[in-house]
């Protein structure tokens, strides 16, 4: 073979040689980032379920505490019927000052009043109930569409049939008397609002205002507990899950 031959030969052999190592470099080269593989999410460690803690109770010393022990009704005893004259006359002059409970708490919860001596004439109250702005007129001056009198009335907080089964029955008719005409436990409410009250319990009726509940739950409270009356279990739940949730 001539030398110009040789040389050719050995030429092609260098480049098929060279073609050969670097297709099986382009053979085991990794694939380009298109064709890879999405790599796996991290693992997603669920967090533990959280044990279920028995409600709150009460801190001791607290408004809540307080309704948390008051006394239960016996609801086996034999209670007599409720009977609303056994609770005296619907308004007393209790405090002797010339004016009857009614006029008394009209004056007291009303702003911008006029009077006829002890009568209230007109005033407005803000209702504590609803959270509404009600005008009072008397009878004697109200005018067209207003609705007089009753357009706003006087509520026992305490009503006086659940005084009754806590207790009360059990009272002087002095004592009741009393407890029905008592300032602490008379509030001037939208006429409407309490004629639904009427005698239901903290578990049966709050206030529509949730503005004034935690209020509610507290003078409830406090009046139960200074007239040492008992009550239904259910409004002591209610009593004391209202003060705990307001932090009272």
């Amino acid at each position: 073979m001539s030398r110009r031959r040789r040389t050719r030969a050995s030429i092609a052999s260098a480049i098929l040689a060279a073609f050969v190592l670097l297709g099986g470099a382009l053979w085991l080269a990794p694939r380009p980032s298109g064709d890879t593989p999405p790599a796996s999410p991290p693992a997603v460690t669920s967090p533990a379920p959280s044990s279920t803690l028995p409600p709150e109770e009460a801190a001791p010393g607290t408004l809540a505490s307080l309704a948390a022990s008051l006394p239960l009704i016996d609801e086996a005893a034999a209670i007599p019927d409720y009977r609303r004259d056994s609770f005296g006359g619907r308004w007393v002059d209790l405090d002797g000052n010339g004016c009857d409970q009614r006029q008394d708490v009209l004056s007291r919860d009303l702003v911008e009043t006029t009077r006829d001596r002890c009568t209230v004439l007109t005033g407005t109250l803000n209702d504590p109930y609803t959270g509404a702005a009600i005008t009072f007129q008397h009878d004697r001056v109200a005018e067209p569409g207003n609705e007089g009198s009753q357009g706003v009335q006087i509520d026992h907080i305490v009503s006086l049939s659940a005084a009754h089964a806590g207790g009360a029955w059990q009272w002087t008719p002095d004592e009741r008397e009393t407890f029905a005409n008592t300032l602490t436990n008379l509030l001037a409410v939208d006429g409407e609002t309490n004629q639904s009250k009427s005698d239901r319990g903290p578990s049966d009726w709050m206030p529509p205002s949730t503005a004034y509940a935690c209020d509610y739950a507290q003078r409830y409270t406090e009046i139960v507990s200074e007239w040492r009356l008992s009550v239904l279990s259910a409004d002591r739940d209610a009593l004391t899950a209202t003060l705990t949730s307001c932090g009272r």
